[in-house]
Formats: C-alpha cells, sequence, structure tokens
C-alpha cells in the first residue's frame, strides 16, 4: 500500500465510508464517523465504553482509570491519514502503548555465553539453538534450549565449589551440545552426557542434563523422575531450578493431546492431569515466593486454568496481573496481558467471573446484537452483588443494556448522573457521553447540545476532546445549526470533522464564507474546490461563472484528493478549474471549462458543451467522485446537502446529445462512441445516470457503424458491451 500524507478531499471522501470501514486485504482500515455503534469494528473505536469498541479497547479504558496503564494515542501515522482518520474514531491498535514484548535475550544470552565460555577455556563450534528455531509466539518446551538457559547453567558451574577444572570443560561442552537439536534418542542422548565426572557436584549436574534433555525430548516421566531427585540438592540453583522444571515437565505432559494439527485447543480435552500442575507451581510459589522463576510460574499458572477451563480463577489472574501485580511481579506486560485476556478469556466466557473489570469488559462485548450468547437483564440484574465495590459501573452497564439493547434511551438516562463532576475519568466520560447520546435519541438535541459545550473544557484525558467536538459538530449539523461549527468562536477546531462537512452538507454562502475565513489554507482551498465543483456538476453554471472569477491565479497547488485506499486516487487541485480542454486523447476538440459553462448556461442541452463536460469529467477522472456521494445515515455529514437537485452524469448529458436532431454529426457521433465505452469493458456503467439496457447499447453501436461509420469513431470501436 502506498503511504501519503493527508488531504482534505481524503478527509470528505472519509466520510462516506460507513459501509467499508474494515480491514480490506492491504490491512487498510477507513473511519466511520459516527458515535452510534453497537456493533464490532476494530477499525472504528471511541474513548468511551461501548458495545462497538473492540473489547480490548474498552478494557485498555477501564484499566487507565485504575492507574494500571497510560493511554498514550501519539501522533497520527502517515498510513492513518492517508486512509482518512483523525484522532476519533480510532483502528484498535491505536490505543496499544506497545509493542507485545518479543524476546529480547538472545544477544544478551549470547554475550553472556562467550564470556563464561572464555573463563573456562571452552570453545564453541557453532552459535546455532534449538530455540531459535520458533517464530514469535510459537509455542515449543524447546523455545528456553537456547543461549540464555545455558549461560545460566555454565555461569552455576563456574560458581559452584568442588568441581574440578575437567568436570567444569565437561559439563560446559555436555551443555553446549544439548543446544543444537530438541529431540534425542537415548542412545544418541547418552553419548552427548558427560561420563568422567566423579565428584557429587558434578554427578548433580549431570543428571540436571540428563533430566533436561529427557524433557526436551518428550520423555516427561524419565523428566519428572531426574528433576525430583534433584530438589534436595545442596546446590541452590540446581535444587529451584529441579523444582520450577518439575511444573513446566507436569505441564507439557498434560497438554501434549490438548491441541489440534492447526495448534487450537481441542473441545473435550482431558482437564484432570492440570490439578498436578496447579499443586507443582504452588509448591514452588510457598518455597521460593521471590525466587527467579517467580513471573514464569505464574504465568504458567494462568495457563493452566485456562486449559482447565477454569475461567473464575483465569479471570481473577488477569485482573491481578494488570492491576496490581506491578512491573516487577507480572508475568508478561499489559499490552500482551490484554491480547491474551482478549483471546483466552473475553471471547470465550458465557456469563459473569468474580472479577468485576472482566465482567464489565465481557458485559459491554455481549451486548452486541449479532452474538448468540447476548446479555440478558436477568444475567446483568444478578451481578448487583459482585458490583457493590463499585456500584457506578453496575449503574453504568444498565444504561448501556437500556440504552444499546433495549434501545429505551428515557430508560438509560434513570440510570445516569444528572450532574457533570468537576474531572472525567473515562467511566465518568462514558456516563455523560451515553447521557447525551439518549438525550439526542430522545430528540432533545439543544439539552444534549449544552450538555456537549459543558463538557468540553473539562475534558482532559486523551481523546476525549476530540470526540466531544465530533459530537458537538453532528448535533450542530443535525439542528440546522452548520454555521455554528464555522463562526470565529467555534470549539471545533478538528480539521477532518470541519472539512468532511464541508464537502457534504455545507451550501454555497457557507463555502464562500470559508473561502475567506478558513482556519487553515488547506480549508480556504477546500471550500472554493468544493464550491466550484458543486456549482458544476449541480449544473448551476451561472454561479459557477462568477465564482471562477475569484480563483486565484496561479491557483493553490494544495492537494486535495489523494489516496484513500482502493476508493479515489485523483489528486486534484484547484488547477482542475483552470482546465483548458483536450483533443488529443480522443480526437474530439474542447474548450476551456469556464467556455464550457458559458455555454451550458446559454443554452443547457448544447451538444458540444454536454460532451465536452463530460469530456471535463473523464479526462480528470471524476466519476464516481465520492463528493457525490451521501454517507450512511446518522453519519456525520448524512443530513440533507446544500446543493440540491441531480448531479451532472457524463451518461444522461450523452443520451441528451444523442436524442438532439439538430446536433452537430461530429457531435452526436461522439457521444454515441462515449457513451457505449461507458459499459467499457465489463459491461457496467462508470459514467453514472440510469442505466440502459444491453439492447440500447446495440442500438447505439449500430448507429455509430452505419449513420457515422465514416467517423474516426465509427471506425474505432469494435464492440459494444
Amino acid at each position: 500500500m502506498r503511504i501519503r500524507s493527508l488531504t482534505p478531499l481524503a478527509l470528505i471522501i472519509g466520510a462516506t465510508m460507513g459501509g467499508q470501514a474494515q480491514a480490506s486485504s492491504d490491512d487498510s482500515c477507513y473511519p466511520n464517523w459516527s458515535l452510534l455503534r453497537d456493533s464490532l469494528d476494530v477499525c472504528n473505536n471511541l474513548p468511551f465504553l461501548t458495545p462497538g469498541n473492540d473489547s480490548r479497547v474498552n478494557l485498555r479504558l477501564l484499566l487507565a482509570d485504575r492507574k494500571a496503564l497510560t493511554l498514550k494515542p501519539g501522533e497520527l501515522t502517515e498510513q492513518e491519514l492517508a486512509e482518512g482518520y483523525g484522532p476519533v474514531p480510532f483502528a484498535a491498535f491505536r490505543l496499544a502503548n506497545e509493542e507485545i514484548e518479543g524476546d529480547e535475550s538472545e544477544e544478551s544470552g549470547a554475550a553472556a555465553m562467550a564470556d563464561l565460555l572464555g573463563k573456562l577455556g571452552v570453545s564453541r563450534e557453532s552459535n546455532d539453538t534449538a530455540g531459535q528455531a520458533f517464530l514469535q509466539g510459537e509455542g515449543s518446551r524447546c523455545r528456553s534450549n537456547r543461549d540464555e538457559s545455558a549461560a545460566d547453567f555454565i555461569g552455576q558451574l563456574l560458581d559452584t565449589e568442588g568441581l574440578s577444572a575437567t568436570e567444569r570443560q565437561s559439563l560446559a561442552r555436555a551443555r553446549l551440545q544439548l543446544l543444537d537439536a530438541c529431540t534425542w534418542e537415548a542412545d544418541k542422548q547418552a553419548s552427548l552426557l558427560p561420563t568422567d565426572v566423579q565428584s557429587p557436584e558434578a554427578k548433580a549436574f549431570a543428571a540436571y542434563l540428563r533430566a533436561a534433555s529427557d524433557f526436551y525430548s518428550g520423555r516427561f516421566s524419565d523428566a519428572e523422575n531426574g528433576f525430583s531427585g534433584l530438589v534436595e540438592s545442596t546446590q541452590p540453583w540446581l535444587k529451584e531450578t529441579a523444582l520450577y522444571m518439575i511444573v513446566r515437565t507436569r505441564l507439557n505432559a498434560a497438554q501434549q493431546d490438548a491441541f489440534d494439527e492447526y495448534g487450537s485447543l481441542k473441545e473435550g480435552h482431558d482437564r484432570a492431569p492440570y490439578a498436578a500442575v496447579g499443586q507443582a507451581i504452588e509448591q514452588y510459589l510457598s518455597v521460593y515466593p521471590d525466587g527467579r522463576y517467580r513471573r514464569s510460574a505464574t504465568g504458567l499458572l494462568r495457563r493452566v486454568h485456562w486449559l482447565a477451563g477454569d475461567t473464575d480463577k483465569l479471570a481473577a489472574d488477569y485482573a491481578w496481573q494488570l492491576t496490581e501485580a506491578g512491573d516487577a511481579r507480572a508475568s508478561a506486560s499489559p499490552e500482551a496481558l490484554i491480547q491474551e485476556a482478549d483471546n483466552k478469556l473475553l471471547t470465550t466466557l458465557t456469563g459473569a467471573t468474580p472479577s468485576p473489570l472482566m465482567t464489565a469488559t465481557h458485559d459491554l462485548m455481549i451486548m452486541r446484537p449479532d452474538l448468540p450468547n447476548r446479555l440478558t437483564r436477568q444475567q446483568l440484574d444478578g451481578q448487583k452483588a459482585l458490583f457493590a465495590q463499585q456500584p457506578a459501573m453496575f449503574e453504568y452497564l444498565q444504561a448501556a443494556f437500556a440504552f444499546y439493547v433495549n434501545k429505551k434511551p428515557a430508560d438509560a438516562l434513570k440510570h445516569l448522573p444528572n450532574d457533570v463532576p468537576d474531572t472525567l475519568d473515562y467511566l465518568a466520560f462514558s456516563q455523560q457521553t451515553l447521557r447525551g447520546l439518549a438525550l439526542e435519541a430522545g430528540h432533545d438535541m439543544p439539552g444534549a447540545q449544552a450538555l456537549w459545550l459543558k463538557l468540553l473544557p473539562l475534558a482532559q484525558q486523551p481523546l476525549q476532546r476530540e470526540q466531544l467536538q465530533l459530537a458537538l459538530a453532528m448535533n450542530y449539523e443535525r439542528s440546522g445549526q452548520l454555521t455554528k461549527v464555522f463562526a470565529s468562536d467555534s470549539p471545533v477546531t478538528s480539521a477532518q470533522v470541519r472539512l468532511i462537512l464541508l464537502g457534504k452538507v455545507a451550501d454555497a454562502p457557507l463555502l464562500r464564507q470559508q473561502i475567506g475565513q478558513g482556519i487553515s489554507d488547506v480549508e480556504k482551498a477546500t471550500a472554493q474546490f468544493v464550491l466550484l465543483y458543486k456549482e458544476l456538476l449541480h449544473s448551476q453554471y451561472a454561479a459557477f461563472a462568477d465564482d471562477l472569477k475569484t480563483l486565484p491565479e496561479p491557483p493553490a497547488n494544495t492537494k486535495l484528493g489523494t489516496s484513500l485506499g482502493y476508493v479515489y486516487d485523483a489528486g486534484q487541485t484547484l488547477q482542475l478549474f483552470r482546465w483548458n480542454g483536450a483533443k488529443a486523447e480522443s480526437g474530439y476538440a474542447c474548450p476551456s471549462i469556464g467556455e464550457i459553462a458559458a455555454a451550458l448556461q446559454a443554452n443547457d442541452k448544447d451538444a458540444k458543451g454536454l460532451n465536452c463536460l463530460g469530456e471535463f469529467i473523464l479526462r480528470n477522472g471524476l466519476d464516481g467522485m465520492p463528493l457525490d456521494q451521501k454517507p450512511d445515515a446518522g453519519d456525520l455529514g448524512s443530513s440533507e446537502p446544500g446543493f440540491k437537485g441531480q448531479v451532472f452524469s457524463r451518461l444522461n448529458g450523452y443520451q441528451t446529445v444523442i436524442a438532439d436532431s439538430k446536433a452537430a454529426r461530429d457531435d452526436k457521433a461522439y457521444a454515441l462512441f462515449r457513451a457505449i465505452n461507458c459499459y467499457a469493458p465489463a459491461g457496467y456503467n462508470s459514467c453514472g445516470g440510469k442505466d440502459v439496457a444491453p439492447a440500447v447499447r446495440k442500438g447505439w453501436f449500430k448507429q455509430l457503424k452505419t449513420t457515422y461509420g465514416a467517423t474516426s469513431w465509427g471506425k474505432s470501436l469494435q464492440y459494444y458491451w
């Protein structure tokens, strides 16, 4: 996908994308400019708690209120700008504060290994490890068979008294050999393990290597026996690591048949073995509450709860990890935990959990209308005790249920505070947002407008002010007060919002006003482009002629039409209205666009004028111009447009010329040629206007090939579509 910076017409076009606001084949998203959404759209999220948000967005908002994370949306990327985005709405990934943590230990492990081997006087023949063979996130017991874990082992050899230099070298070489693979047959394993060690300490390390190789080879019973023999070791590292490895061994043994060939968890897999795994984890954590593997062990416990289907404990795990554990005790980054909670808990839950955090997030999800297990009033009422310590959250869920599920905005208002608080966290902001939406749904547009204005100075959290600007602009638009958006003291300063309204609903006086007092050169140029374009395409030729006189010389070169995915790519500027005709491509000569408009002003059925207006549209890529498309009902810019009547279409123009008995020979021949080509090459009309039947096109073709067969257009056209 090509990445380009935002231009005004791209923003206007973005308002037409309501039906296409999903990730496309090139992973692009497009904004849908609305605050009312109850179905999931990962490309369009808002900074208040709503069923239409991605569950990860709602979870982040709740976590931000708990000070468990800070939302940092950052600047819009070039790709987001090219796709037509402003700050709000936003794609789900935009609130991610970090990339999911990768394995950054490989480089440090290799450096530590080199240092340790140098101290031992041992050389390394290959730097490859079995653990490197796996993709990030790919599950395998062998992922840990890499430099970092081997360096831990070799470091202990150096620190353990009682080992001879020869034993240290022999054990280190054996560990290096075990780095090369994941699975060894028994005879191969025997050849890799040291046989020349004599001291008790060395034999204990050799026993560890045997148990580790059994583990990597999938001989879990042998591995557990080996590790169990070391849990009373006098060597501290061996003792702790062996106890931890019993956890991993039992877990890998338990989950051997839990996944299908595609890596998905099988339904009905045996859950009984996970009890023993949980016992091993609890034993490790009780002996080593601050041990070196504490974070990993708590992460494995979370996996055990998932595999065992214990959603209550799993929900408690995520809530604790995200809100209480802190960086020192959390087993993964917040972002990784959010993604994991969404995949392994929220999308599979069938009811409430003991965690208010997870239950609230899930409740909002299952208020969506397209889910088979949609939340019921009885289920929600049954959660009152769960939210006893968070009554405001429970009341908000009640309000959301009334608004989104029952479609009763008046009932929603009964569960929402009437007073505006001094500060707006995301829950309070959600309450006030839903209150405003409920007022509007109940046709109290003045009340909602007053609320949006009152909230604006209080909005301090990221993206709140941007959402309120959108809400206020939509209220002004639907209340017939569009001019307030563009008043000199208007709080609506969002470039995206203003440009969409100029392109979709502004009338000629407002556009002329903004040419002079737009808040940026971009807005001024956009207003002038929209004015001239709509006057011309709505056949307001006299007004077009007058306004064309105000076009500066040379016109501003600001690009007004650029990439918005696959929708439009004309790259237009105000230079468009200095078009001086074209002949080379078609053999049909046209004057300037100003002269064309003048001819049509004198006679709106002028054959040359109609053909040449069609030529202007064709040669400048204006067919299907998004400026002519009305956004979906309820979206920004969907109210009654400022320019009335039909938009000129090339096909209608050509048909008028074809039917004109007084049209000149070349004018009629060219109109036939172009009208037929409106359906090339696939039989679909690309010129606008009402479709005509193939029989009509066949008649045009016959007329062109007979009556006008001597013209260049009659000679060149071989088919009709």
